[in-house]
C-alpha cells in the first residue's frame, strides 16, 4: 500500500481542508515530517489510519470525538479521505464524522465512500457504503487489520514496540494473518470437533450396549441356575461372559420350546376331536327343538284360516268398488264448480248495489268541485304576485348581509392596522438595544486574539517545565539505582577477587601435594620444596565461583544498563533545558515556574473563555439584530398595506348602506325579510295544490265509478249463463254414477262407501293374505324335512361333552401361551445378543478412532511438553527468517554487540510458548529478555524486526503488499553514531523502492534527509503543511 494524496477537513488541528499530496515528493521516498510540539505531525499519521481503519494511529487517541478540529466552523464535517495505490490498482476511501450541529440534538452529515479508479470512472469496492462492509474490505485488500497495521507499517509512538515485547499469542496472531496459516488454525478446530463427535459416538456406542444387557433383566425371566444371570447381577461384568451366558441360556430355550412344541400338537388333535364330537350332538339338540317350535307355529296358523277366508272376501268388494270410484270423483267435482259459481254470483249481486251507489257519491263531490274554479284563479294571481316580489326582497337580504360584512372587515382592519404600528415600535427598540449591547461587545472581544495566544503559549510553557520536573525525578531515580548497583558491584567483585584467591591457594596446594623430594617443580624447577603449600578445607569450588562469576556480570550488566539509562536522561534533561531557554523562561526553580505558569493559564483560560462566550453572544446578538431589520421592513410594508386597505373598506360600506336603505322602501314591511316571504309563497302553494288536487281527484273518481258499474253488470250476466251449463252437467254426471253402482252389484250407496279401501289397505290385504299361504307350505315342507333327519337317532348329553370341551381347550391354551412366551424369550435373547456383540465390537472401533484423534488433536494443538502447537511450529520458521532479516541491520546498529533469537523459555501457567524473543549479548555471551534493553536499544531492535518482517513478507507475497512505512519519535534516544547508522539503515530501504516518512526532533535527521514535510501552527492557532524539498 502506498499512499498518492491525503485530504483532511476539520481534523485535529487543522481547521479547514487540508491536501498532502505524496506525489510532490517526486523521487524522494524518504521524509521527514517536522514541526513543533502539538502542531499536528502525528495527526498525519491518525489521518491515514483513520482512512483506511476507521480509528487514530495510537491507542491514547481511539475516540472519534477527539478528532474533530476545536478550530473548525459548525457546518464543516470532519473527514479524512486517502487516495492510496495497491497492486497497481489506485483506490479512494472517504470517511466522514457526523456531529452534532448548535441547535440540534443529533449528529448528521457521516458519510463513508470506498472505491477503484478506472480511468475517470469509479466502481464501488463494496455493495453498501456502510463501515462494516468497507472495514472488511480494507482487511481484505491491505491484508493486515488496525492492529497489525499499527505494528509492521505505522508505527506510532510506543506502539511498534509492541511486536518486539509482545506475548506468543500476538506474535501468533500477526504471523496468522500474514502468512496466512489460518488453516492450521482452522485443521485444529477441525480436530477438536472430530474428536469431540467421535468421544461422543463412542459413548453412545458404550451406552446403547449397556442398555441392551440390562434389557436382559427386563425381557428374560431371572433363574437361579442361568450363569448369564449370575454374571449381569454383578457390579462389575465382562461382555464376553455376558455373551457366553447367553448362548448357554439360547440352548435352554431351544430345547424348552421343543418339549412344549411336541405336547401343543398332541392338545391340538385331542380339542379337534371332542369339537366334532360336541359340534355333532349340539346340532341334534338344535334341530329336535327347531321341529317341535315349527309344529307349534303350523297348528297356530291353521287356527287363523276363518279370518284369512273373510279378508279375501272384503278385499274381492273393495276391488269391484275401486272401478266406481272415478264417477264417484267426477260427480263431486261439477257439484264443487256449481256450488262454487252459485257463491260467486251472489258475491256479484252485492258489488252491482255498491257500485251504483259509489257513482251517485261521485257525480255529488263532482259537482262541488266544479263550483271551485274562482277560488283557483285567486290562489293563481296572488302566487305570481309573491314570487315577482321575491328577488327584491332576496337582493334586500345580499345588501343588508354585505353591509354588515362590510363594517365586521372595517373594524378588524382597524385593530391589524393598531397592532401593526405597536409592533414595529417594539421592533425598532429591540433593534436599538442590540445594537447597543453588538457595540459593547465588539470593544470587549478586541482582546480575545491576544489572550487565546498568551494561553497557548502558557500551556506550552507548561508542559515543557512540567515534562523538565518530570526528567529531573526520574534522574533522580536513576542516580539512586547506580549508586545502588555501584554498591552491589563492587560488593560482588571484592567476594570474587577473594575466592579467586582461595581458588589459586587451594590450587597451590594440590600442586605441593604432588611435590616430592628430588622431583622438579613444573613452576620454578627446583628439586628441594622446604616449604610447600598445605592444604586447606576451605578452598572454594569451581561451581561456586562460577555462580559468583554470573552474580558478578549480573550486577555489572545492571550498572550499566541504569548507566546508559542515566546518560540517555541527562541527553533528554538537556535538549528539555534548550527548549525552555529558547522559550525565554529560565530553567531557576522550575517548580515555583511551574505553579505560576499554571496559574497563570489558568486565570487566562477563564478570561479566554469568558471572551469566547461573549463572542458567541455577539454572533447571536448580529444574527438577532439582522433579523430585527427584515423583520422591521416586513412589518412596515404591513402597515402600508392595511392602511390602503382600510380607506378602500371605508368607501365601499358606505356605498352599500345607500343602496340597502333605497331597496328598503318598495317593500311591504311584513315580506321584508326572505323567511316571510318564502312562507307567504309556500302558503300560497299549499292553498292552490290543495284546490287542483281535489278538482283533479273528483274527475278520475267519477270515470272509475262509471268504469267499475259497467264491468261489475258484465260480469254478473256472464256467469249465470256458466251456472245454468253447469246445473246440466251434474245432472248427467249423477246418472252415470248410479248406472255403475247397479253394474257392480251394490243396491244403496251406503254398500258402496263400506267396501271401499285405498290402493295402499287393498296391497297390504293382498300381501297377508300370500304370507299366510306361503308360511302354511314352507311350515309343512320344513316339519317333514326335519322328521326325516332325526329318524333313528338318540339324544346325547350336551352337557358332559361341553364340560370336556372346556377341559381340553383350557389345557392346549397354558401349553399354547407357555411356547409362545418361550419362544419371545429365544427371540429376545437371539437378538439382543446380536446388538450386544454388534454394539461392543463397534464401541471397541470408536474407541480406537476416538485415541487416535485424541492424540492427533493434542499434537496439533500444543498440548506437549514444549506447549507447541503444529501452526505455531510452521510460524516458528517464518519467525526466524524475520529473526536473521532484523539482525542484519541490528548488528550494523549495535556495533556487533546484539542479536535477536527466539526465545527456548516456556511460558508460565500452561500457556502456549514458541515465538518469544530473546536478545544475545555478545559481550557477555548471554542471551536476555528483550524487555531488559534500555530505551535506545529497544527503538533498535524493534525497527529492526519491523524492517525484517516487511522483507520476509514482501519475499514471500502472503497476499500482503507493503511499500510504505511510517515511524513517529524515538530518534531522540540514540547517540550520534547509533542514529547515523540508523539514518543509512533507512536511506538503504528507499533505494529498494519503499516510502518511509519519520516523525523526529532531531535536528542531524532533517538535515541528512532532503525531503522535509513542514508542519506550522498559524496565529490563529491551527496548523498547515507544506513539503520542502531541498
Amino acid at each position: 500500500m502506498k499512499p498518492l494524496k491525503l485530504t483532511l477537513s476539520a481534523f485535529g488541528p487543522y481547521k479547514d481542508k487540508e491536501i498532502i499530496d505524496f506525489e510532490e515528493l517526486e523521487n524522494n521516498r524518504l521524509f521527514v515530517i517536522s514541526g513543533k510540539t502539538g502542531a499536528g505531525k502525528t495527526t498525519i499519521f491518525d489521518g491515514i489510519s483513520f482512512a483506511l481503519y476507521g480509528a487514530a494511529s495510537g491507542e491514547d487517541r481511539e475516540s472519534d470525538q477527539m478528532l474533530r478540529s476545536d478550530f473548525a466552523h459548525d457546518d464543516v464535517h470532519t473527514s479524512a479521505e486517502l487516495l492510496f495505490e495497491l497492486n497497481g490498482e489506485v483506490y479512494r476511501i472517504l470517511r466522514q464524522l457526523g456531529h452534532v450541529k448548535q441547535g440540534n440534538k443529533t449528529a448528521t452529515g457521516d458519510r463513508y465512500e470506498f472505491v477503484k479508479i478506472n480511468g475517470n470512472k469509479e466502481e464501488p469496492c463494496v455493495d453498501r457504503q456502510i463501515v462494516s462492509e468497507i472495514n472488511k474490505r480494507v482487511e481484505e485488500l491491505v491484508g493486515l487489520t488496525k492492529e497489525q497495521f499499527r505494528q509492521i507499517v505505522m508505527l506510532p509512538q510506543g506502539e511498534f514496540r509492541k511486536l518486539l515485547t509482545s506475548k506468543t499469542e500476538n506474535k501468533e496472531e500477526i504471523l496468522r494473518r500474514i502468512f496466512k496459516t489460518e488453516d492450521y488454525q482452522k485443521l485444529n478446530e477441525h480436530l477438536r470437533r472430530k474428536k469431540e463427535q467421535a468421544q461422543k459416538d463412542s459413548e453412545e456406542e458404550l451406552n446403547m450396549r449397556n442398555h441392551y444387557i440390562k434389557e436382559i433383566s427386563a425381557k428374560l425371566p431371572n433363574r437361579e441356575e442361568s450363569l448369564l444371570f449370575q454374571v449381569v447381577n454383578q457390579a462389575f461384568y465382562n461382555v464376553n461372559q455376558v455373551i457366553a451366558g447367553m448362548d448357554e441360556e439360547k440352548v435352554f430355550y431351544q430345547k424348552r420350546v421343543e418339549q412344549l412344541s411336541s405336547e401343543k400338537e398332541q392338545l391340538s388333535k385331542q380339542q379337534e376331536k371332542v369339537t366334532a364330537q360336541y359340534h355333532e350332538a349340539k346340532s341334534i339338540h338344535e334341530k329336535d327343538q327347531e321341529l317341535q317350535t315349527k309344529r307349534s307355529q303350523l297348528v297356530e296358523l291353521e287356527r287363523q284360516g276363518k279370518v284369512i277366508k273373510e279378508k279375501e272376501e272384503s278385499l274381492k268388494l273393495a276391488e269391484k268398488a275401486s272401478q266406481i270410484e272415478p264417477y264417484e270423483k267426477q260427480l263431486e267435482e261439477i257439484r264443487g264448480e256449481v256450488e262454487q259459481k252459485q257463491h260467486y254470483e251472489k258475491q256479484l249481486q252485492e258489488q252491482l248495489l255498491k257500485a251504483k251507489e259509489a257513482l251517485a257519491k261521485a257525480e255529488t263531490t263532482y259537482n262541488e268541485e266544479k263550483n271551485k274554479e274562482s277560488d283557483r284563479e285567486k290562489a293563481k294571481t296572488h302566487l305570481q304576485q309573491l314570487e315577482d316580489l321575491y328577488p327584491k326582497v332576496q337582493s334586500l337580504k345580499q345588501r343588508e348581509d354585505k353591509v354588515k360584512y362590510l363594517a365586521d372587515q372595517l373594524s378588524q382592519s382597524e385593530k391589524a392596522l393598531k397592532q401593526s404600528k405597536e409592533n414595529l415600535q417594539q421592533l425598532q427598540i429591540k433593534r436599538d438595544e442590540n445594537q447597543k449591547r453588538i457595540n459593547e461587545f465588539e470593544e470587549a472581544l478586541q482582546s480575545l486574539h491576544m489572550k487565546q495566544q498568551q494561553l497557548q503559549e502558557e500551556r506550552e510553557k507548561y508542559r515543557l517545565f512540567k515534562n523538565y520536573i518530570d526528567l529531573l525525578n526520574a534522574k533522580e531515580s536513576l542516580n539512586q539505582k547506580l549508586q545502588h548497583y555501584g554498591d552491589e558491584f563492587k560488593a560482588k567483585k571484592k567476594d570474587q577477587e577473594q575466592l579467586e584467591q582461595q581458588w589459586i591457594e587451594s590450587q597451590a596446594a594440590v600442586l605441593a601435594h604432588q611435590l616430592h623430594d628430588g622431583e622438579s617443580c613444573p613452576v620454578c624447577g627446583s628439586l628441594e620444596h622446604p616449604n610447600k603449600q598445605m592444604n586447606t578445607s576451605e578452598a572454594p569450588s569451581k561451581h561456586q565461583l562460577e555462580a559468583l562469576r554470573k552474580q558478578v556480570d549480573e550486577a555489572q550488566a545492571n550498572y550499566s544498563r541504569v548507566e546508559g539509562q542515566l546518560e540517555a536522561k541527562e541527553h533528554e534533561i538537556e535538549r528539555a533545558e534548550e527548549q525552555i531557554r529558547s522559550s525565554g523562561e529560565s530553567i531557576d526553580q522550575p517548580e515555583k515556574t511551574l505553579t505560576k505558569v499554571q496559574d497563570l493559564g489558568s486565570e487566562l483560560a477563564k478570561e479566554v473563555k469568558r471572551l469566547t462566550d461573549q463572542q458567541q453572544q455577539l454572533e447571536q446578538i448580529k444574527e438577532e439584530t439582522n433579523s430585527l431589520e427584515e423583520q422591521i421592513k416586513q412589518v412596515q410594508e404591513q402597515k402600508e398595506q392595511y392602511e390602503r386597505h382600510y380607506y378602500n373598506l371605508n368607501a365601499d360600506h358606505q356605498s352599500e348602506e345607500r343602496a340597502y336603505y333605497e331597496h328598503l322602501e318598495v317593500i311591504p314591511e311584513r315580506l321584508r325579510s326572505i323567511k316571510q316571504i318564502e312562507a307567504e309563497i309556500e302558503s300560497t302553494k299549499s292553498e292552490l295544490n290543495q284546490l287542483e288536487q281535489q278538482w283533479a281527484q273528483a274527475q278520475k273518481v267519477l270515470e272509475e265509478a262509471k268504469n267499475n258499474l259497467t264491468t261489475i253488470e258484465t260480469t254478473f250476466e256472464s256467469t249465470q249463463t256458466h251456472l245454468e251449463e253447469l246445473k246440466g252437467k251434474r245432472l248427467r254426471y249423477e246418472e252415470m254414477f248410479k248406472e255403475q253402482l247397479a253394474q257392480a252389484s251394490f243396491e244403496h250407496v251406503n254398500d258402496y262407501q263400506q267396501s271401499k279401501k285405498a290402493e295402499s289397505e287393498r296391497q297390504t290385504l293382498k300381501r297377508e293374505i300370500d304370507d299366510y299361504k306361503q308360511s302354511i307350505k314352507m311350515l309343512s315342507e320344513r316339519i317333514k324335512e326335519l322328521e326325516k333327519q332325526l329318524e333313528g337317532k338318540d339324544k346325547p348329553d350336551l352337557e358332559a361333552l361341553e364340560e370336556q370341551l372346556k377341559s381340553v381347550k383350557q389345557q392346549y391354551e397354558e401349553v399354547f401361551n407357555l411356547y409362545n412366551m418361550n419362544v419371545r424369550y429365544l427371540e429376545d435373547l437371539i437378538n439382543l445378543r446380536e446388538k450386544i456383540e454388534q454394539t461392543h465390537e463397534a464401541a471397541a472401533e470408536k474407541e480406537k478412532k476416538l485415541n487416535q484423534l485424541a492424540d492427533l488433536y493434542n499434537l496439533v494443538r500444543g498440548q506437549n511438553e514444549q506447549k507447541l502447537s503444529f501452526e505455531r511450529y510452521l510460524q516458528i520458521e517464518y519467525l526466524e527468517q524475520i529473526i536473521e532479516a532484523a539482525n542484519e541491520r541490528l548488528r550494523r546498529l549495535s556495533n556487533g554487540q546484539y542479536y535477536l533469537v527466539r526465545s527456548s523459555r516456556q511460558e508460565a501457567r500452561g500457556r502456549q510458548s514458541g515465538l518469544g524473543l530473546d536478545v544475545y549479548d555478545a559481550y557477555t555471551g548471554q542471551a536476555r529478555d528483550v524487555k531488559s534493553l534500555s530505551g535506545g536499544e529497544k527503538f533498535n531492535a524493534s525497527l529492526c524486526l519491523a524492517l525484517g518482517m516487511s522483507d520476509v513478507i514482501q519475499s514471500f507475497q502472503g497476499g500482503v503488499s507493503i511499500e510504505t512505512m511510517f515511524i513517529d519519535e524515538g530518534f531522540g534516544s540514540l547517540d550520534d553514531e547509533s542514529l547515523n547508522k540508523a539514518i543509512d539503515t533507512l536511506v538503504d530501504l528507499q533505494k529498494s523502492g519503499r516510502m518511509i516518512g519519520v516523525i523526529s526532533h532531531v535536528q542531524e535527521l532533517k538535515t541528512a534527509i532532503p525531503a522535509i514535510l513542514e508542519v506550522r501552527k498559524t496565529k490563529d492557532g491551527y496548523s498547515e503543511s507544506e513539503f520542502v524539498v531541498n
